[in-house]
């Protein structure tokens, strides 16, 4: 037997960089970092999510906000009392059916995204300080394709298919 698979039998924890070790100290890096630069404002990145979305998606109801983000109806709905209950949100009944509601951000929940959106983009910046403009462009690219492989939606999280997932288990 060669000394090199000798080697790894005897001691077969190998030292190597770990590419879901180092995306997990990232992204928890990251969303916590961010979360402390937006608590001041009353919402946390989950908040921050369904007021993307809501904006981009004026209108639509609070079942296809859920199934976007994938997150737990139950889940959603407290979320969304939140934004309601700080003027950010408002919703409305649909007239074709009264099961319904359309989701809109208010002027306050506007202005709101635009105070975070900048903050974001800050955060952002300062996440990729240590490259340059072209790696920076790489990484996304790359982090996006790995994304996209696993179904993952932009501005959802996988924690909360997980709390779905787990519910309907039970």
């Amino acid at each position: 037997m060669p000394a090199e698979k000798q080697k790894l039998r005897e001691n077969p924890i190998v030292t190597r960089r770990a590419l879901g070790l180092l995306l997990s100290q990232l992204g928890t890096h990251a969303a916590l970092s961010f979360g402390r630069k937006i608590a001041g404002f009353g919402i946390s990145p989950p908040h921050l999510g369904m007021l993307r979305w809501i904006h981009a998606n004026e209108g639509k109801n609070q079942r296809e906000l859920a199934s976007h983000l994938g997150m737990v109806p139950s889940r959603l709905v407290i979320l969304l009392d939140e934004l309601e209950a700080k003027g950010l949100v408002a919703r409305a009944r649909s007239l074709e059916d009264r099961r319904s509601q359309h989701l809109q951000l208010t002027r306050k929940g506007i202005q709101l995204l635009e105070k975070v959106e900048r903050i974001a983009t800050a955060h952002d910046e300062e996440l990729g300080s240590s490259l340059t403009a072209a790696e920076r462009e790489t990484l996304i690219e790359l982090c996006a394709k790995l994304a996209a492989h696993r179904g993952l939606t932009p501005d959802g999280h996988p924690g909360y298919g997980k709390r779905l997932a787990a519910s309907r288990s039970t």
